[in-house]
């Protein structure tokens, strides 16, 4: 399995690159590595990041939209459980 993130740097000190991913959910976490990195600190685990586009396999940064929760969320997206 690949992994869609890495957190840890390179022995130089230096961030390691961002890696595609093939896995739906692990490119959802990804999503949300990008927005914490964005940021600059980690999202509560209530918080979920939506992708504008429906695109899970898009994560540019403006295609991301944090959301405060399942509700706010389920807002854009009536019907869907």
């Amino acid at each position: 399995m690949v992994k869609a993130y890495t957190s840890r740097r390179k022995s130089d000190g230096k961030p390691r690159k961002l890696r595609k991913s093939n896995n739906q959910r692990a490119q959802r976490r990804q999503a949300r590595k990008i927005v914490e990195a964005k940021r600059g600190k980690k999202l509560p685990k209530s918080s979920l990041v939506h992708h504008k586009d429906t695109n899970t396999a898009h994560n540019n940064p403006k295609n991301l939209k944090v959301m405060s929760g399942r509700k706010s969320h389920g807002k854009i997206h009536p019907g869907k459980a």
